[in-house]
């Protein structure tokens, strides 16, 4: 496991403060897409395609929004097409792969110099201030955010805005065995669902519940009340699906997912706003939360909406 990194140039208070302020228009520039190249470290290794493209519908009627963030790869001044610098996508590659995706040939981005280190500290960032993450990918993130840069959970659930009950349980998840992350990843199993097996410590017992989680379409209370019997009695319950005291079971529910058309918006509101988003329920009712954190980003989200700061 790598230590905690100690040539971090500008420090990770200012790339987080960095990442959130807004972007002058003078800084924007206009590149060829093929000019550009995904970051082959990026913590975020899942693309869905039905994302992309209700992100490329919306690009194809409103343009990209938000700028990538982009730095220069050394040594490929005057190569390749045109003899053209190229960069690599710092944050924002699910903003390219839209906009190829919807027929653009040059995007905004923003040029920064950054080192290695500072690359994947943005990039974590930007993955982890969105809320459409599978939870292994942001249980990763955060971990890999830890590592870096020699954050206890008190720093990193403070930087990150959340609280630190559920940074220790969204790190706990990276317990669970490989089996388990899968469905994770794959949506099969809800992060309720995976902590519950946390509680199961016998990996038999355990792997029993979560294929029982899966073919019984467990709810996650009835997958908590089938970990607390293993507790007690150091048996799972017979028939395990049953939970106490109900005459006829309806069958459990999978875990809800958020719709293509609601995970895209929420993209969409993070690109504009640069602030972390989240949206639930549908396009026909539902909510949308912002997430602020600091008074410059709540007078920045007052402007957008014409609002006054008082």
């Amino acid at each position: 496991m790598a230590g905690p990194s100690r040539g971090l140039g500008r420090g990770l208070d200012a790339l987080f403060k960095g990442y959130q302020e807004q972007p002058k228009p003078s800084d924007i520039r206009t590149l060829p897409i093929r000019a550009l190249h995904p970051n082959p470290n990026q913590p975020r290794k899942m693309f869905t395609e039905a994302a992309l493209e209700e992100l490329a519908a919306s690009i194809r009627s409103q343009g990209v929004l938000q700028p990538l963030l982009v730095r220069p790869i050394p040594g490929t001044e005057g190569q390749g097409e045109d003899a053209r610098q190229a960069y690599e996508i710092v944050a924002g590659e699910r903003r390219w792969r839209a906009s190829q995706m919807a027929g653009l040939r040059e995007v905004p981005v923003l040029i920064r110099e950054l080192t290695d280190q500072e690359t994947l500290a943005v990039a974590l960032i930007e993955n982890l201030q969105r809320e459409d993450l599978n939870p292994m990918e942001e249980a990763l993130a955060m971990q890999e955010l830890r590592e870096q840069f020699g954050l206890s959970q008190e720093d990193l659930a403070q930087k990150l805005g959340k609280s630190r009950p559920a940074v220790a349980n969204t790190l706990r998840l990276l317990h669970l065995p490989e089996a388990a992350r899968d469905d994770l990843r794959e949506a099969r199993l809800s992060a309720g669902h995976a902590r519950a097996l946390l509680t199961v410590t016998d990996p038999e017992p355990q792997d029993t519940l979560r294929r029982r989680i899966l073919s019984d379409r467990l709810s996650v209370r009835e997958a908590e009340a089938a970990a607390a019997h293993w507790r007690d009695r150091g048996a799972l319950p017979e028939p395990l699906a049953v939970p106490p005291k109900r005459e006829a079971p309806s069958p459990a529910r999978p875990p809800q997912r958020v719709a293509p058309s609601m995970r895209s918006l929420q993209g969409r509101l993070h690109e504009a706003l640069s602030l972390r988003v989240s949206v639930s329920g549908t396009e026909e009712k539902g909510k949308i939360t912002l997430n602020f954190e600091s008074p410059d980003q709540l007078a920045h989200i007052l402007s957008r909406l014409g609002l006054e700061p008082r």
